[in-house]
């Protein structure tokens, strides 16, 4: 059995797939709920008379909450382990360290990409479709927009991913779960409202940020990946 394998079966995954479900129907509630608002509103409300402006507030919000998805599973797998009782089991692994944890680091990117890519782009497209039923007419910026979805959807996957790893990385150090979680909920305190604030031209900020914090994420798992060939038990 492959290590990737065997660490993928200790996560419980129906748990992450089921909370993925959940984040993507309250998005998905919230954008059908600014469609209809957007169809009642004036031209003072721009943000919800286009499919920019409505593409970036469900954006924004897919990445407030799978950052946060992000967080508590790169919690479980790395601070519960390498804090908790497993610890001395994780270190007995005829594997040296840095590969184990390149493989969970690999897993909590590949859970969160794959999630908000395809909750992000069957909301757009589940929005379109309703305004399409029952008539609402909505503007486009100039571009293809379809090639706007997909772009953000990845970027907005590795920026969610990124921030996960960081705050996961801050709550290793403090040794607590927690601490990862609540980092988490910081920082999308101010990332989602960027994202939300930039619907003219969402596709350069969502590309700049995930580069951003995708570098970050890498120099704190280098970080992470030090400390954790100088522990011990």
């Amino acid at each position: 059995m492959s290590l990737y394998k065997y660490e993928r079966m200790k996560i419980r995954v129906s748990v992450y797939f089921w909370a993925a479900f959940g984040i993507f129907v309250s998005v998905l509630a919230m954008g059908i709920f600014f469609l209809f608002l957007g169809a009642q509103m004036t031209e003072r409300e721009e943000i919800f008379l286009s499919w920019n402006g409505l593409f970036s507030l469900t954006t924004a919000m897919s990445v407030g909450f799978f950052s946060v998805y992000s967080a508590v599973i790169a919690g479980k797998i790395i601070v519960d382990e390498y804090c908790g009782r497993n610890a001395a089991l994780l270190f007995t692994y005829p594997i040296s360290r840095g590969k184990i944890l390149r493989i969970k680091c690999g897993i909590v990117f590949v859970f969160t990409m794959i999630s908000v890519f395809i909750s992000n782009v069957l909301v757009t497209g589940l929005m379109y479709l309703t305004a399409e039923i029952f008539r609402i007419k909505l503007g486009f910026t100039a571009g293809n927009f379809v090639f706007m979805v997909s772009i953000c959807s990845f970027f907005a996957g590795l920026l969610s991913s990124s921030i996960g790893l960081i705050s996961a990385v801050i709550g290793w150090k403090k040794r607590s779960m927690v601490t990862a979680i609540v980092s988490a909920l910081i920082i999308v305190c101010f990332v989602p409202n960027l994202i939300a604030g930039s619907s003219s031209r969402i596709v350069w900020t969502i590309v700049f940020m995930g580069i951003v914090f995708s570098v970050l994420a890498n120099g704190m798992y280098h970080f992470l990946a030090h400390g954790i060939e100088k522990m011990e038990v």
